[in-house]
């Protein structure tokens, strides 16, 4: 099974460094109650709990290059959940550059709820290659056999 270790690594850099630099607040890994009376485990919120964001190292496009729906589902259900907190902004934080772009173009076509912010947050370098080193053991790992001699993928996952 894939070591997730670095993806927790990323959103604890995301959350401690990134976040604090962009919007000039601390932020901690928080379970919020949400408008229907659940709970909901958030990846930021900031200290007063104004601010509510998941963060996602997800890319818009598998290892093949399709589109990964998947991945687009899951922040679709993270953005459900922002929109049941009560907080003054919502944000859903990407780490990847094809997804934060996908996302955009979804906001723009209307699919996406106003009040959710997207932010792109730029890895250093050692971590984003460390997460792409990490993506690729993953896809490996849920792709069908190849055959002898194919050559492995090296797109973004």
């Amino acid at each position: 099974m894939a070591d997730t270790r670095v993806q927790l690594e990323v959103e604890d850099w995301v959350r401690r460094e990134w976040l604090p630099a962009k919007l000039g607040e601390r932020f901690s890994r928080e379970r919020i109650k949400l408008s229907p009376g659940g709970v909901f485990d958030f990846d930021a919120v900031s200290a007063d709990f104004s601010i509510v964001a998941n963060i996602s190292t997800s890319s818009a496009r598998t290892a093949s290059d399709k589109l990964a729906v998947g991945k687009l589902m899951k922040l679709r259900s993270d953005m459900y959940f922002l929109l049941l907190a009560a907080c003054k902004r919502r944000f859903v934080v990407l780490t990847d550059r094809t997804m934060f772009e996908l996302c955009q173009k979804e906001r723009d076509s209307g699919r996406v709820p106003e009040s959710i912010e997207f932010l792109h947050a730029e890895l250093p370098e050692s971590l984003r290659e460390r997460l792409r080193a990490a993506q690729l053991v993953a896809s490996d790992e849920v792709a069908p056999a190849r055959g002898r001699g194919s050559p492995r993928r090296t797109s973004q996952a």
